[in-house]
């Protein structure tokens, strides 16, 4: 899986050092897609969306604002009539613009969802959590100074730095099959491979471990994110800026780093200085079993123990167990 180009990389840093100085920080963590955080029955009931709703809202910390939710039946959305197997048809019109959202004078806002979007519910949690984020947007103010070609982006993003990334991630790569063959439709702005570097960062920023989301990634924002994972881990010294000094990773002060292997970043301390890093899996391993005899004590030789030594075997015997469970 490709990375975004080193431009949109820096986009999305910039952008990001800027929503965390607006507070943009998840709630409740990373809001994942299971019944500790949406324990509400759901029957595609008017009730029942609205439920979803204030849960939304709820994660991103906006549970104080009056929203009124309408359901509306786009004029261009087209009903399915002729196909027996139910599968023509899809989920309808998909509506990704900021204008769901609309601010009442009495300083509530008027969330509006499709009727298609409600027989989807990753496309329905997905237009959700962007109507969220794009309250939080105009709450903080965050649009002003903004390009207008910029907002429907940012608004994705404001969702990750909330603790949605894995919900929009989803939404991102919507796969259908029906009778017209394979469909491929997105319910953001933000591409899958953008929004997996930023799913990336936020694990980073806030420490999330690295597997908490393995089994609610959808198979295509999964690839992505493995790479958008090992990306962030591998610009640690950029994420750590990100939490020092925003203002200097805004004006760009910093240099990106290409995306490296778990085992290479682990493996980093104990390669000599001077040397390249191994280049090939095998490399690799080949240096962590080096390195595992290098630290091993040894056979017939006691010697007072040595907490550093100890303590990076047992690193080491670690990433040994963790390589082969992958």
């Amino acid at each position: 899986m490709d990375l975004p180009s080193a431009p949109q990389l820096r986009w999305i840093l910039s952008h990001v050092a800027s929503l965390l100085e607006l507070g943009a920080e998840p709630v409740r963590g990373l809001i994942l897609p299971n019944g500790e955080f949406f324990p509400d029955r759901f029957d595609g009931s008017p009730g029942s969306v609205a439920a979803l709703l204030e849960r939304v809202q709820d994660h991103a910390g906006l549970a104080h604002l009056k929203v009124e939710l309408a359901i509306v039946t786009p004029e261009s959305e087209a009903q399915a009539a002729s196909c027996s197997s139910g599968a023509c048809g899809g989920e309808g019109k998909i509506e990704v613009k900021l204008d769901r959202v609309a601010r009442r004078e009495d300083g509530g806002y008027r969330v509006a969802i499709g009727a298609g979007e409600i027989r989807s519910p990753v496309a329905l949690t997905t237009g959700m959590v962007r109507a969220a984020a794009c309250m939080f947007m105009i709450e903080a103010d965050a649009y002003r100074g903004t390009l207008d070609g910029d907002r429907e982006a940012l608004t994705d993003l404001a969702g990750v730095m909330l603790g949605f990334g894995v919900l929009l991630a989803n939404g991102s790569y919507l796969y259908s099959k029906g009778c017209h063959g394979v469909e491929v439709r997105s319910a953001t702005r933000m591409p899958v491979d953008e929004l997996t570097v930023a799913l990336g960062l936020f694990y980073r920023l806030f420490d999330v471990p690295e597997r908490t989301a393995a089994k609610y990634l959808d198979v295509t924002p999964a690839e992505h994110f493995d790479e958008g994972y090992a990306w962030a881990s591998s610009n640690a010294a950029v994420v750590r800026l990100l939490r020092a000094r925003p203002d200097a990773v805004r004006a760009g002060e910093f240099s990106l780093s290409p995306a490296r292997s778990w085992l290479s970043r682990a493996l980093a301390p104990y390669v000599g200085r001077g040397r390249k890093a191994p280049a090939t899996p095998e490399d690799e391993l080949a240096t962590l079993e080096h390195a595992l005899l290098s630290a091993a004590p040894s056979p017939g030789k006691k010697s007072a123990p040595d907490p550093a030594r100890a303590r990076r075997l047992a690193e080491l015997k670690a990433l040994v167990d963790e390589s082969l469970e992958e």
